[in-house]
């Protein structure tokens, strides 16, 4: 007789129902097999019994499995598990088979084994590669327009599907808005929002590039646009970066070598060394697209966070042939799950752009798009930057002091005009050992794996933390350091 007090167990303070707690052990019981097809089972008032419940709650059970297909009923005989169950018999792969590319599902034309897996930090404080901090965002204006909009007769243009380039209204506002801000003389069909600004590289690159397309980077660069750039096939080419930007002179000698297809450039501030490109080098980079016919991409994610000096305008706004593709996004003005970038580019691109952006998604997220226009117009969006910058400022100065004061020993570093984070060069440092340190002590470093192979330097990044985290973690990573020396 199967040993049924032994193996169902019963959780009567729990939230689940009773009978359904026995339901999915009974399945588990006839899917293991040691409740075998055919096998008969006792009627529901002796079951009930055997496990002290109610009567009730074994006919529920049996009931639902009975609908499920697990059990069946023979007139004036009872209750059986059926022959015929709702699994399939999967034969037991083994370990190498599991892991191999061979396997069902796994596509061997997108191979993305060059993208390391995503691990969050578990550590109590964090110094990440550069991000805002969300709790400067002005939640309770954002929430307050939002439920104006959705109460609104503008309720049916948000709710409902809409123009995969984004909602009309934001992009006319967002046309202007860049205009003044940024010099782009453009219109509403330039323009093609997206979900940050990570989805306008991916549209852009692979709307653009074919296989084999030479692509040219700085020797350091922002790792997911690499990603993107060899997930369509194309090859990398990377010139050096020095203080002033990626070297012109460099990619001019390359270009009469090579058949350049794209350079892709983060000029506010170069990812991950957060130099400036300088006015010079950005005239005659637009000078040399011209004559050799390369596209520039022009990933400006963090312009508006510029400390020292007003920004230097954008590639874009000095591009009278239309071959620089612009992206900036909202997300590092606003906060990280502020889900909307956008694409400037010419009509014919964004057109083509917007398609792929179908298929990729539906369309973005439209009640965003209008309180994002809204804080435009309201000026609640430069209220915000203003403050932001000014935050993130003394936030800079404040790690760079601490560095230079009790730290000069073990980084070096340049005081970023703008962004971030700070670009930290370690010396005699062996980062894995000092990762495993500070992670040991409440603090993790978001130290690139290969940016820290080539430079043994990492970002530091100061927006995101206040300036008591900024304390702490900076004494966690003096301690660190000082123990991995002696």
């Amino acid at each position: 007789m199967f040993p049924w007090k032994s193996t169902i167990s019963i959780h009567r303070a729990g939230s689940k129902p009773l009978y359904l707690q026995l339901t999915e052990q009974l399945i588990q019981e006839i899917s293991s097999g040691r409740l075998a097809p055919g096998l008969k089972l006792p009627g529901t008032r002796v079951l009930s019994e055997i496990l002290n419940v109610n009567r009730k709650t074994v006919q529920n059970c049996y009931d639902e499995l009975l609908a499920q297909g697990w059990l069946i009923t023979k007139p004036s005989s009872g209750t059986y598990v059926s022959h015929t169950l709702p699994i399939s018999n999967f034969e037991k792969l083994e370990a190498s088979e599991i892991e191999s590319p061979n396997v069902v599902g796994h596509s061997q034309r997108f191979n993305l084994e060059f993208i390391p897996n995503y691990k969050p930090a578990k550590t109590r404080l964090s110094f990440d590669g550069g991000s805002p901090d969300s709790r400067l965002a002005p939640w309770k204006w954002i929430f307050r327009e939002s439920q104006s909009i959705l109460l609104s007769r503008k309720n049916k243009t948000v709710a409902n599907y809409n123009d995969a380039k984004g909602d009309v209204h934001f992009r006319e506002i967002l046309a202007k808005y860049l205009a003044e801000s940024r010099g782009l003389n453009i219109a509403k069909d330039n323009i093609l929002v997206t979900e940050g600004s990570q989805m306008g590289i991916y549209l852009s690159l692979h709307g653009i590039l074919n296989p084999n397309d030479i692509v040219v980077v700085g020797d350091s660069s922002y790792d997911a646009a690499d990603w993107t750039i060899q997930s369509s096939g194309a090859k990398i080419q990377r010139v050096t970066v020095d203080e002033n930007g990626l070297d012109i002179d460099k990619l001019e000698q390359l270009c009469s070598k090579k058949n350049i297809r794209l350079v892709y450039i983060t000029p506010h501030h170069h990812f991950p060394t957060t130099v400036t490109l300088s006015n010079e080098r950005r005239i005659k980079l637009l000078n040399l697209s011209s004559h050799y016919g390369f596209t520039i991409l022009e990933d400006d994610y963090d312009y508006d966070f510029h400390y020292s000096s007003n920004p230097i305008l954008p590639l874009a706004s000095l591009n009278p042939v239309g071959n620089v593709i612009y992206i900036g996004s909202f997300s590092k003005l606003l906060a990280a799950n502020v889900r909307v970038g956008y694409v400037v580019a010419n009509q014919h691109l964004i057109e083509s752009f917007s398609k792929h952006r179908r298929i990729v998604g539906r369309q973005g997220d439209h009640l965003m798009q209008h309180v994002i226009a809204e804080a435009i117009l309201t000026g609640e969006l430069n209220r915000h930057l203003k403050k932001s910058c000014q935050t993130y400022k003394q936030r800079r100065d404040l790690m760079a002091k601490i560095i230079t004061t009790d730290m000069s020993d073990f980084i070096k570093f340049r005081l970023p005009e703008g962004g971030m984070a700070i670009w930290a060069h370690f010396i005699d440092v062996n980062l894995p050992q000092l990762h495993e340190a500070i992670n040991r002590n409440g603090l993790n470093l978001d130290i690139d794996r290969d940016l820290s192979r080539k430079f043994n330097a990492a970002r530091i990044g100061f927006a995101s933390v206040n300036e008591n985290e900024i304390l702490e973690g900076m004494e966690i990573l003096k301690t660190s350091l000082k123990q991995l020396a002696s």
